[in-house]
């Protein structure tokens, strides 16, 4: 049975799957829930946004998932006397070295040996607080797994390419179908497995990841960037995948890989070397993990780039 509670807010990731996941698990546990999707460099203004409108008086909880907030977003929130009703949930390296002094920070990047994302932690803190029968189940149980395994890259070592057509179902459907269908899925199923549809359908997809990195791969930039070897490109679909498999590819040739999006305003950072890549991206404003990183593109530079482009010929409006 759900857990009645007055109202609850989940703020979590917009990109993928250990961002949708918590609203999932949220979805199956609390019968009154909203929530909220944001990327990375978003958060911390929709915070101070929320603080500022007094937003959360009308919550229980407030949980941030799989977002990493800045050390003086945090201090604002423990300010506001939000201490009890927020909590964060993420697994990023910024997040467990900037937060670790906040009590309602619950962010690590791994528990014991065994690396984990925002939505294991968060299934965690579930199972501890909230004694929900439907999170006993196998299926959640494989579910939470095939997210944790997706998004720490160990379905690789392990072979468990279940978790990777997991993201590939998200990135077909979109952000609404994934949340909304695998909470009727898991409260209806017992095990947890793909249907014959979505079967047909990763067929085809994995068909046109492969044609796209192979396009991409064309394309390549190098540079020098930070006294490493780069590999750039511009990409804006299955960065992930893209990354990864440029950086095994040309590992004897490039420190790591970078992948610019200006769709999203965004540069990813992927590797298998010894540069630290979320040291590297924490230069240009954002972090991560060793081998996986972001940083944002701010509209200022966006500017710059159309300047740069277009010369004397383009204005911009207000």
């Amino acid at each position: 049975m759900n857990l009645v509670i007055n109202m609850n807010l989940i703020i979590s990731h917009i990109a993928d799957v250990d961002g949708m996941a918590p609203v999932i698990l949220g979805k199956l546990v609390f019968t009154n829930l909203d929530y909220e999707l944001y990327d990375v460099v978003d958060v911390n203004n929709a915070i101070i946004e929320h603080l500022n409108n007094n937003d959360f008086a009308k919550y229980d909880n407030v949980f941030i998932t799989d977002l990493s907030i800045s050390y003086e977003v945090a201090s604002l929130v423990q300010e506001n006397g939000l201490d009890k009703k927020v909590k964060i949930f993420d697994h990023h390296l910024a997040s467990e070295r900037d937060l670790k002094d906040f009590s309602f920070s619950f962010s690590k990047v791994q528990d014991k040996d065994k690396l984990v994302c925002g939505s294991s932690l968060f299934y965690d803190f579930l199972r501890q607080n909230y004694p929900c029968e439907i999170l006993k189940k196998k299926s959640v149980q494989d579910f939470v797994e095939l997210v944790r395994l997706n998004d720490t890259w160990e379905w690789k070592e392990v072979g468990n390419y279940a978790a990777r057509d997991l993201a590939s179902i998200h990135a077909l459907y979109g952000n609404d179908w994934f949340i909304n269908n695998y909470v009727d899925y898991l409260k209806e199923h017992d095990e947890f497995a793909f249907l014959e549809k979505e079967k047909f359908l990763l067929d085809i997809e994995h068909k046109k990841i492969s044609d796209y990195i192979a396009e991409k791969e064309k394309t390549i930039i190098e540079a020098n960037l930070l006294n490493y070897s780069v590999g750039i490109v511009f990409a804006e679909l299955y960065r992930s995948e893209l990354g990864n498999f440029l950086a095994e590819k040309y590992v004897d040739k490039y420190d790591f890989i970078v992948i610019v999006n200006l769709g999203r305003s965004s540069v990813s950072y992927r590797g298998i070397k010894e540069a630290n890549l979320s040291e590297v991206a924490s230069c240009f404003g954002g972090g991560g993990h060793h081998d996986a990183a972001g940083s944002p593109i701010n509209n200022e530079l966006l500017r710059q780039i159309l300047e740069a482009i277009f010369k004397d010929k383009i204005e911009f409006k207000a």
